[in-house]
């Protein structure tokens, strides 16, 4: 194993170990050398994301019987202080460097998204955080090959916001082909996802009507992120359908839902012209076939595309809003995430 510079035996950890819906436990875990094509990261931040409300509560991608004990998180900034015995042969990294963690733990490297440089959308991912132990603890050992390199001078919480958050709103949005000038509809634009995805809209020169709802702290917010217009879903109820056409003089030409919520989809679908459009999650199926809409659906996005979104992060032209808490604060994060009360992004202070 390659030098390593002085590491406590143990440290902080956040560890569920019960059923789905008991809180985070705070506890000391011993820390472990890395493995052969590991590094062992000395972290300092993690972001709080709506996935790790599945990881804690189940829904979503969680499995039916959780995995216990685990430590959840999966948008953590740190650096390498131990690299395994042949870790320093097989990648780039080096005892010093700082490096992300995000959502993937390992990928098959077989199938053809893997091959074909989508392994987002591998089907054998493990899922940092929940399928494998994650973020939330101050010392974690990772694959060297799904490290993400972060480059010098950026703000370590808005690196963590990327890794996740950040890079699947740009990826999703580069993947509709965004043609400057034309309106984008952004669904839940006040969240962590949500205004991020407008300001990497407006880098792709697009119009953008953010649609959120429950108070006019959200719209000052989202336009303050840069959205051309703004429409409340809560206000407007039945009236959204027609206002949103108003807006964008006849319809979006592609709308990104960023919203877990079905009444997302069950309320936007009839505001799009026949153009290409993007969709996250779920979809009914006759407006679909009406109108000749185009339905792309993403996860996350590749360690390129995470590449790609830190530049814009350290250019300044893409900056997160973030509200740091401890990690003692992480079940109270979790709990306002669930809640809607969040806007903008929630990180932890490791240290």
């Amino acid at each position: 194993m390659a030098k390593a510079v002085q590491v406590p035996p143990t440290a902080l950890a956040a560890t569920l170990t019960g059923p789905y819906s008991e809180p985070y436990e705070f506890l000391q875990q011993q820390v472990s050398p890395p493995g052969e094509k590991e590094a062992l990261v000395s972290l300092s931040f993690s972001g709080v994301c709506h996935g790790d409300v599945y990881s804690r509560d189940g829904g979503g991608p969680a499995p039916p019987a959780p995995h216990r004990p685990l430590i959840g998180g999966h948008e953590g900034v740190g650096t390498i202080v131990a690299l395994g015995a042949n870790a320093a042969n097989s990648c780039s990294f080096r005892i010093g460097d700082l490096v992300g963690i995000a959502w993937r733990t390992s990928v098959c490297g077989k199938c053809e998204p893997c091959l074909s440089g989508r392994e987002n959308h591998c089907g054998e991912q493990v899922i940092t955080g929940l399928h494998a132990s994650g973020t939330y603890q101050q010392y974690i050992t990772f694959p060297v090959d799904q490290l993400i390199p972060i480059p010098d001078g950026i703000d370590l919480p808005q690196a963590c916001c990327v890794l996740c958050a950040g890079v699947t709103a740009f990826s999703s949005l580069r993947l509709m082909d965004p043609q400057p000038g034309t309106w984008c509809v952004i669904a839940g634009a006040a969240g962590g996802l949500g205004h991020l995805a407008i300001q990497y809209a407006k880098c792709f020169g697009l119009r953008v009507l953010a649609i959120d709802g429950g108070g006019a702290d959200k719209e000052a917010f989202c336009r303050d992120m840069g959205a051309d217009t703004y429409v409340d879903f809560i206000k407007e109820g039945v009236r959204l359908v027609e206002k949103v056409r108003s807006a964008t003089v006849g319809g979006a030409h592609s709308v990104l839902v960023l919203s877990p919520h079905q009444g997302s989809y069950d309320l936007l679908y009839p505001k799009w012209k026949y153009t290409r459009v993007l969709n996250l999650n779920g979809f009914p199926l006759r407006p679909i076939l009406k109108k000749a809409l185009l339905v792309r659906s993403n996860q996350t996005g590749t360690k390129n595309d995470i590449r790609e979104a830190l530049k814009l992060t350290v250019s300044g032209q893409v900056k997160c809003k973030v509200e740091v808490m401890g990690l003692e604060a992480l079940n109270e994060a979790l709990d306002r995430l669930r809640a809607g009360k969040v806007l903008g992004k929630l990180v932890v202070n490791l240290r």
